[in-house]
C-alpha cells in the first residue's frame, strides 16, 4: 500500500513539474524562445544547423518529439506548408501557433530584381524571412510570451521579465543599425543572392537587389545584366548564404571587382547578425 501511494505521488510531482514542450522550425526562433523562456520549456529545434528550412524533413527523433510536443511555433518557413499537417496528424494535441500571424508580409516578387522578363520572374508568395525585422522580431517575441504565459501560468511573472529584457536588446539592436546606416543615401542599394532580406529592408528604407530569379541560378544574359548593374550601383559587396551555392555571386564579384560575404539569416546570434550585416552595407 505504501509503495502504491509513493508511485502515485511520484507521478503526480513529475507530471506537475514537467516543462512545457516548445518545438520551433528554425534557429532564430528558438534564440527568440530562450530570450523569454530560458530553461522552463523543453525545446526542439527542427530545421537543424546547415540545412534549409525550403526543403528540410524532420528526421524520426523530432518526429517523436512532436508526438510528445504542447505547442509548436510555427513562422511561415516553406517546409511548413508540407510538414504541419504532418505533424497535426501524429499530435492531435499539439497547438499551433504562427508567431507571425500579426505581421504585415512582403510579396517575394516586391523583394527580388526584375533582371529577367516580367514573365520569367513573377514568383509570387509571402517572403517568410520575417525576423530580419526587429520590429517583427519584438512583435513575434510578445505572441510566444503570451502562449507560453498561458500554457504555464505559474511562471508567468518569470517569463514577463524575461520579455521586457529582451524588449530592450531588441530596441538596442534597433538603435545600432540606424546608427550605422546613418550615412547612407534612402533607397541605398545591396547585392544579396538569395533574397532573404526584404523586410531588414524595408525597414531601414534599404533596397535589395537578387542575383538569383524564382531560385534559379541566372542565365548568361541574366549575368550580363546583373554585372553591369552591380558597377552602375557601385554595389561594394555580394552577400551570399552558407544554405545556398555562392558559383554566380562570386563571377558577379570577380566582373565587378568586389567581395563576397557569407551572412546567414539563419544565424542563432540575431542581433550581433543584422548588427553585421548593417555594417557591411555601410563599409563600416
Amino acid at each position: 500500500m505504501k509503495k502504491r501511494l509513493f508511485l502515485l505521488l511520484l507521478l503526480f510531482s513529475s507530471a506537475a513539474f514537467a516543462k512545457p514542450a516548445v518545438i520551433v522550425s528554425i534557429l532564430p526562433q528558438k534564440t527568440f524562445v530562450q530570450k523569454i523562456a530560458k530553461d522552463m520549456v523543453d525545446l526542439t529545434l527542427m530545421v537543424e544547423p546547415g540545412n534549409s528550412p525550403h526543403s528540410y524533413e524532420p528526421k524520426s527523433s523530432q518526429m517523436i518529439a512532436i508526438s510528445k510536443a504542447d505547442v509548436y511555433f510555427s513562422i511561415g518557413v516553406e517546409f511548413e506548408s508540407v510538414w504541419l499537417p504532418k505533424f497535426k496528424s501524429q499530435n492531435e494535441k499539439l497547438h499551433f501557433v504562427d508567431i507571425g500571424q500579426n505581421i504585415a508580409k512582403l510579396e517575394t516578387k516586391e523583394e527580388t530584381h526584375n533582371h529577367a522578363s516580367e514573365h520569367e520572374h513573377n514568383h509570387e508568395g509571402a517572403d517568410p524571412h520575417i525576423w530580419t525585422s526587429p520590429k517583427n522580431v519584438e512583435i513575434m517575441a510578445e505572441t510566444i510570451y503570451k502562449t507560453l504565459a498561458e500554457l504555464d501560468p505559474k511562471n508567468k511573472t518569470a517569463y514577463k521579465t524575461n520579455l521586457d529584457l529582451f524588449l530592450k536588446e531588441i530596441k538596442y539592436t534597433d538603435e545600432k543599425i540606424k546608427e550605422i546606416l546613418k550615412d547612407l543615401s534612402p533607397k541605398s542599394k545591396f547585392m544579396v543572392f538569395h533574397p532573404s532580406w526584404g523586410y531588414f529592408a524595408k525597414e531601414y528604407n534599404l533596397t535589395q537587389i537578387a542575383v538569383e530569379a524564382g531560385g534559379k541560378e541566372p542565365k548568361p544574359k541574366e549575368m550580363i545584366h546583373i554585372i553591369n548593374e552591380a558597377k552602375e550601383e557601385r554595389v561594394r559587396v555580394i552577400f551570399t548564404q552558407p544554405e545556398f551555392s555562392d558559383k554566380s555571386a562570386k563571377i558577379i564579384a570577380k566582373e565587378v571587382g568586389i567581395e563576397v560575404k557569407k551572412v546567414s539569416p539563419l544565424n542563432p546570434e540575431w542581433s550581433q547578425n543584422l548588427i553585421e550585416l548593417a555594417k557591411s552595407i555601410a563599409q563600416k
